[in-house]
């Protein structure tokens, strides 16, 4: 019998630096899969499963924006094509996987053990692209399709098919530029082995025929393997992707442990995408066999229903680590930010949030644990670009928020006016940083409009030194100048 634990770890509280500017990894999504779900009977998924899955009309709904599924060897592709429809349709990326190539490709003639035919690799090159044009056509276009799952790895009693690392090179050298109807991705590796991807990443032809790297976390028996960056990945600009990893245990305990996995994917291995192995099923899905979450599809939620695609994990630094685990994001777009903490604690846990290079009115919480699930609280005021919470024991909290750049004005050294109408206004910049000018003719205190008439200035930032900005729009005397920065 297997039991599964969280050590208690006692502390004192930290304190986190979440600094807006510094950017780290791009993130692509959250997801689960729906390959060999049991009972059979789950798959299609149903429409109220979809919603449930990738909804994010109630607090039952766990907002998943990834969804994996199989490319059945015998083209029996219908059940895959309305999943993949079911996602889309809500918004949500698709990621197709092959177990083996069809058997007729196939050393063994099976879909069983065996490895793809060297003579057959246009072939199946050909083959998945139909698959990813017969998606798309049909309303499911994939954002990335895979080689092989798990070619490290050759199963005996089920479909399966190895490579060698110098079967994939070869293979993305050659062929893999006729897939294009979807970004390839591979080499999803049982257990995040990066010498299965290191010769296609350091052959300069093969490299330009991928654009993911995806990688599974399974170890020795239900353990999962250390998390480390892939520095060959990301130097060659490829972002990674966690594609599979389970645990037949769905208790609260388990689940923060899975808390604590996507915390280190995302801010240790700086992964962009994390996906469960299965969305649904009683033993390990995100959501049980009636359509229930369960508490894990409760903790992805804490990440897929505020961290979106193309959102960016930014910096954060804790005084004291092992009071909670945090990571941040922020859309680089709208100012939207979501920071998440995970206490693997048994107790409540005092942590402070200091916010650099921004700041927010206020944050909402939302809380996982052993008695809350997805559960929103009363926001908390941010002061002084600051705020603390009490973290519940066990728990994944969730601080979304609508985050600002507090502005600094600038000290004007000097103006000038040309006859021609046009005034020169001048300061002492910073190297790097960009201005904004407003102007203003009533003065009236904190209520007097100050209209932005230069924003973004100077285009690629100051060299440092003195700066100019010439108004050639002013027709009312006196006018008022007032510069910031950003």
């Amino acid at each position: 019998m297997l039991f599964w634990f969280v050590v208690a770890r006692c502390c004192a509280a930290g304190v986190g630096v979440v600094d807006w500017n510094n950017l780290h990894q791009r993130i692509d999504g959250f997801g689960g899969g729906v390959v060999f779900l049991n009972p059979g009977t789950l798959d299609p998924v149903t429409s109220p499963n979809m919603d449930t899955l990738f909804g994010t009309n109630n607090t039952n709904q766990l907002g998943l924006t990834l969804l994996r599924i199989r490319i059945d060897p015998t083209t029996n592709w219908a059940a895959a094509l309305q999943d993949g429809q079911g996602a889309v349709a809500r918004g949500a990326g698709v990621l197709a996987t092959p177990w083996t190539p069809p058997a007729g490709m196939k050393t063994t003639n099976s879909i069983i053990g065996g490895s793809l035919l060297a003579s057959q690799y246009t072939n199946y090159a050909n083959y998945l692209n139909y698959f990813a044009g017969y998606m798309a056509a049909n309303g499911a276009p994939l954002k990335a399709i895979s080689l092989q799952n798990e070619p490290d790895f050759v199963p005996t009693t089920y479909e399966g098919c190895g490579w060698t690392p110098t079967q994939l090179q070869t293979f993305c050298h050659n062929v893999a530029g006729l897939i294009t109807n979807a970004p390839v991705i591979m080499p999803e590796s049982a257990s995040y082995n990066q010498a299965m991807s290191d010769p296609t990443l350091n052959d300069p032809v093969a490299v330009g025929n991928v654009t993911y790297i995806g990688e599974h976390l399974y170890g020795s028996g239900t353990n999962a393997v250390p998390i480390v960056d892939y520095p060959n990945a990301h130097n060659h600009s490829k972002p990674t992707w966690m594609t599979e990893f389970l645990v037949n245990d769905q208790t609260i305990s388990t689940a923060i442990t899975t808390a604590q996995q996507i915390h280190d994917c995302l801010t240790i291995g700086n992964f962009s995408a994390y996906i469960w192995w299965k969305c649904l099923g009683d033993a390990n899905g995100l959501v049980n066999a009636s359509g229930a979450p369960q508490i894990r599809g409760f903790v992805m939620a804490q990440w897929s229903r505020f961290v979106h695609p193309g959102w960016y994990r930014i910096d954060v630094t804790n005084s004291n680590p092992a009071a909670a685990s945090i990571s941040a994001y922020k859309d680089t777009h709208s100012g939207n930010f979501a920071i998440v903490a995970v206490n693997t604690n048994l107790t409540a846990m005092t942590q402070t949030f200091d916010l650099t290079n921004f700041t927010a009115g206020s944050v909402t919480p939302w809380i996982t644990s052993s008695n809350l699930s997805l559960a929103v609280q009363t926001p908390v005021n941010v002061t002084n670009a600051s705020f603390t919470y009490t973290l519940p024991a066990w728990s994944v909290v969730t601080f979304a928020g609508q985050g600002y750049v507090v502005s600094t004005n600038i000290t004007i050294s000097s103006t000038t006016y040309i006859p021609n109408g046009s005034f020169v206004l001048t300061w002492n910049s910073t190297a790097g940083a960009t201005y904004s000018v407003l102007r203003t003719n009533i003065l009236g205190g904190s209520v007097s409009p100050w209209p932005l008439i230069g924003t973004g200035y100077p285009a690629g930032g100051a060299t440092g030194g003195p700066l100019s900005y010439t108004d050639t729009t002013a027709t009312v005397s006196p006018a008022f100048y007032r510069v910031s920065s950003p």
